[in-house]
């Protein structure tokens, strides 16, 4: 999730854990809890584009490392501050830990739990990384106790304000994407489409508007459908894999990293020049109806010499047209 949310959300962790007898300091040690995984955003100024984007959401977003840290530094905070016991600061940064890495693992990008032991991501596609359905009652939540004073009467109820509808909203993101993965494999069964595997994920910003992405022997069908739709058919796009163009690089160990963080969902396309480019197809396309098939995340791959160089692809932002087009996708059809 996005920086905003983690905070908020360990503020209001720490206020609940923590509030009456740390006040206001409650939460911004929840704060610091929660956004701790998130450091590893550093790396990617010292390594190149492939490793970093494996390395974030790694092994500080693992289940070891949650624990490692949580025990460290509850044992450093309770010998400083006995305002808490070891077992309260244990639970303050565990959550905020713990809960970070629970709720990126609901993204598409994708979360190393089990590294060091295993470099699989754990992945649910149930929320997109910036939702303001799920965080706006939280931030509320977060703004009021700020300004409320520490240790007064009424802030664990505002906490719970901002807790409890973004926990009910969570369980909604479930119960969407459960609805629409039976949509989609009923739809593969009425058009004959027999995809190997395929994933559904949140558009950008809700979770009403869905991508669906089915992979076959030789590409990709795409589509979307939203919750507000009078019918439960889904129009399909068809995708060329062209994975043939990277037989060039299938030795390269970059090129291998830049597949294996697509989790196998990629294309690949050669413009007039012969110039290929790798583009994870997990992460949509920035204009989801226009003629144009430009893509979120893209790699431009060039040998130099026996190396391969990778440059990450300029990434077009959202239009004002693309977004209207966006909301009024959500709409139905």
């Amino acid at each position: 999730m996005d920086s905003l949310t983690h905070i908020v959300i360990g503020m209001i962790e720490g206020e609940l854990i923590a509030g009456k007898k740390l006040g206001k300091k409650a939460m911004l040690f929840g704060a610091i809890a929660n956004s701790l995984p998130d450091i590893d955003v550093v790396t990617a100024f010292f390594v190149s584009v492939d490793k970093s984007l494996l390395q974030h959401r790694g092994f500080t977003h693992s289940i070891l490392f949650a624990i490692l840290i949580s025990i460290a530094a509850a044992y450093l905070f309770s010998k400083r501050n006995q305002s808490l016991e070891f077992s309260g600061w244990l639970m303050l940064w565990g959550c905020g830990l713990f809960s970070h890495i629970f709720i990126d693992s609901l993204t598409a990008y994708g979360t190393g739990w089990f590294e060091p032991c295993t470099h699989t991501r754990v992945t649910f596609n149930t929320i997109f990384v910036a939702d303001p359905f799920y965080t706006l009652p939280l931030l509320i939540a977060a703004i009021a106790l700020l300004i409320k004073r520490g240790f007064s009467r009424g802030r664990t109820s505002w906490a719970l304000i901002g807790l409890l509808p973004s926990l009910c909203y969570l369980g909604y993101t479930f119960y969407n994407k459960s609805m629409v993965n039976k949509i989609a494999e009923e739809n593969f069964i009425h058009q004959e489409i027999k995809p190997t595997r395929y994933i559904t994920t949140p558009t950008p910003l809700n979770n009403f508007l869905w991508f669906i992405l089915a992979e076959d022997n030789d590409g990709y069908y795409t589509g979307y459908y939203s919750v507000f739709d009078k019918k439960d058919t889904v129009s399909f796009y068809y995708i060329a894999g062209n994975h043939e163009f990277g037989n060039e690089f299938i030795n390269d160990e970059s090129y291998k990293r830049l597949v294996r963080f697509s989790q196998g969902y990629y294309c690949l396309t050669k413009d007039s020049d012969g110039n290929i480019s790798l583009h994870d197809l997990r992460f949509g396309l920035t204009d989801l109806f226009g003629a144009e098939k430009e893509f979120v995340f893209n790699y431009d791959l060039k040998k130099d010499g026996d190396q391969m160089v990778i440059q990450r692809g300029r990434m077009k932002a959202i239009s004002s047209e693309s977004f209207k087009k966006l909301i009024e996708r959500i709409k139905g059809i």
